[in-house]
């Protein structure tokens, strides 16, 4: 059974290992760069050190092992965001996906509101899901308004709110099956 707690924790997992990953890159360009500066310098940095009477050394060596390794750790954290998106979407494009919504809904102002259950909200899933359709958070299909705190469907009948939600629901898992499949 795929549910939207067991998303937020994956959701969550691809946002640390993504902000791991511009670290990575960080540094990597960083070592790279002095890496690169090296050989530029060693003539005079050599030449200087000899002249003041102390040894050169030469961190080529050791700038080498530190890029390797943030290279391995870079294709780690690549192949980890990568199998937690497949994940994310295999997940909610599941037929058995649940999402924990409050029973009873709201009307007011022209809409239906149905809140998540237990005052949860799930900010880490819409902003992966927003991100993986191409949409802005809170996201809107047809005339549903899916967002991290509820979701408002602009009908006042509770049973065509809840058509409406299902149809919603299911077209957001078309557009992820489809994009599963052309990535």
């Amino acid at each position: 059974m795929a549910d939207f707690n067991f998303l937020e924790q994956i959701a969550l997992q691809i946002k640390r290992n993504r902000q791991q990953l511009t670290d990575v890159d960080d540094e990597l360009a960083t070592i790279n760069f002095r890496i690169h500066e090296i050989p530029l310098k060693i003539s005079t940095e050599s030449t200087f050190a000899k002249m003041i009477g102390e040894n050169y050394v030469d961190a080529t060596q050791e700038l080498e092992s530190a890029r390797e390794k943030l290279l391995k750790e870079k294709e780690t954290l690549t192949a980890k965001v990568n199998d937690d998106i497949s994940t994310f979407i295999s997940d909610f494009t599941s037929p058995d996906l649940v999402i924990p919504l409050e029973p009873n809904p709201l009307i007011a102002d022209g809409s239906t509101f149905f809140k998540y259950k237990n005052g949860n909200t799930f900010k880490n899933i819409f902003d992966i899901l927003s991100e993986l359709l191409g949409l802005s958070s809170p996201i809107l299909v047809k005339d549903v308004m899916f967002s991290p705190t509820e979701i408002v469907i602009r009908v006042t009948d509770e049973y065509e709110a809840k058509q409406k939600f299902l149809s919603s629901v299911n077209e957001v898992q078309k557009t992820l099956s489809i994009k599963r499949r052309n990535s």
